[in-house]
């Protein structure tokens, strides 16, 4: 039976406390400090794999607690998930700039603290495979492009990027240039409908890392988060975890490089987008055509028919040499019935020429 994951409930509430040490009490071991000296104390004494942690223990602020907690730890240091009946967006950045993992708001449900837990914790498990996966790629991609220098790989970083075709190829291309420089980053792409957010270490973000980029996705071009740095553009947005801020000359380098690699991908985005949007237009148009050929050759069997018919009802009156007022009423109706369905078929064709110059309309627009 595998060994149930050690999980620490840090609040100075003991009726809070209580209730989340007795809903997790089934699935994980589980500890409880009531203040944030205990918390770090008990954190010495023992592994934890998470610590659920108040925003406000009462004698040090729980994002000190984590600062400590994520800097400190030898080893691993343990997941943090804030619990806080503090909301707003201010509170959860800050609380994300001292290295939480995700933030639960009060008031909770215990089903609600469970589920966080356990995706958290499985979160963790599928980030420590995938980054032992990727690790022999990323040593590949780093000895292969260390001789290349910072500027000269951001060139060819720009070229690369003109050949990816979606956006994981995107994501992709990015981090292999970064990895070359020693950075690690995560990218958000938005469009109109949709956004994808991707992590070069894992693939996967991580919810909290999600809900960062939305918040301050196109803000402000270049935003720090504690030992992080945010750069964004319309439709993107890195997210560099490590930037090298200490090495005043390095770190302008890297200024430089960033914007490039931001522009970049925000001008390849755009072209990617473009691109969709072509190739629904491009089968959208063959559909129109496709209808065209079927109307015409409609089209031209309803005329053959009307035609047929004319000749067919005035052979029939051939015997007829004197006409009638009669039959000159009868000839005169039968021309305008066929001039009417000619009319008809006409507007067909009208209206198939509409649909295809609005396609070409949208074309053009796009293409400039």
């Amino acid at each position: 039976m595998a060994e149930k994951k050690k999980v620490l409930v840090a609040d100075d509430d003991q009726g809070i406390n209580l209730l989340l040490v007795n809903t997790l009490l089934k699935k994980f071991d589980v500890h409880s400090s009531f203040s944030g000296k205990e918390t770090l104390s008990k954190c010495e004494e023992h592994h934890f794999d998470l610590v659920l942690l108040d925003v406000n223990l009462g004698d040090i602020d729980g994002r000190e607690v984590c600062k400590t907690l994520k800097n400190d730890s030898e080893g691993k240091p343990p997941l943090i998930i804030f619990i806080s009946g503090d909301q707003d967006q201010e509170n959860i950045i800050r609380c994300f700039e001292n290295g939480a993992d995700d933030f639960i708001g009060k008031p909770f449900s215990p089903v609600q603290v469970m589920t966080k837990v356990e995706a958290l914790l499985k979160y963790d498990v599928m980030i420590d495979n995938l980054q032992s996966q990727s690790q022999e790629l990323t040593s590949l991609v780093t000895t292969t492009m260390s001789q290349a220098s910072s500027y000269g790989s951001s060139l060819q970083m720009v070229k690369q990027l003109n050949h990816a075709n979606s956006e994981s190829e995107i994501a992709q291309t990015v981090f292999n240039f970064l990895a070359s420089q020693g950075l690690h980053a995560a990218l958000y792409l938005k469009d109109n409908k949709h956004s994808t957010c991707f992590d070069q270490a894992s693939s996967v973000c991580s919810p909290i890392v999600k809900e960062v980029f939305e918040l301050t996705h196109n803000k402000q071009r270049i935003k720090n988060l504690g030992t992080r740095l945010m750069v964004s553009d319309q439709h993107c947005s890195i997210l560099v975890l490590d930037p090298p801020k200490e090495d005043e000359e390095a770190y302008g380098i890297f200024i430089d490089i960033i914007t490039v690699v931001i522009e970049a991908v925000e001008a390849r985005f755009i072209g990617f987008l473009r691109e969709q949007e072509l190739r629904s237009l491009n089968k959208e148009l063959s559909l129109v055509i496709s209808q065209i050929n079927q109307d015409v050759e409609q089209v031209r069997k309803d005329k053959q028919s009307l035609m047929d018919d004319i000749i067919m009802q005035i052979g029939l009156s051939f015997h007829k040499l004197d006409l009638t007022i009669d039959q000159e009423e009868y000839f005169t109706k039968l021309m305008e019935q066929t001039l009417l369905s000619h009319d008809e078929n006409n507007n067909v064709l009208m209206t198939l020429q509409e649909r295809l110059q609005t396609l070409v309309n949208e074309m053009k627009t796009l293409l400039t």
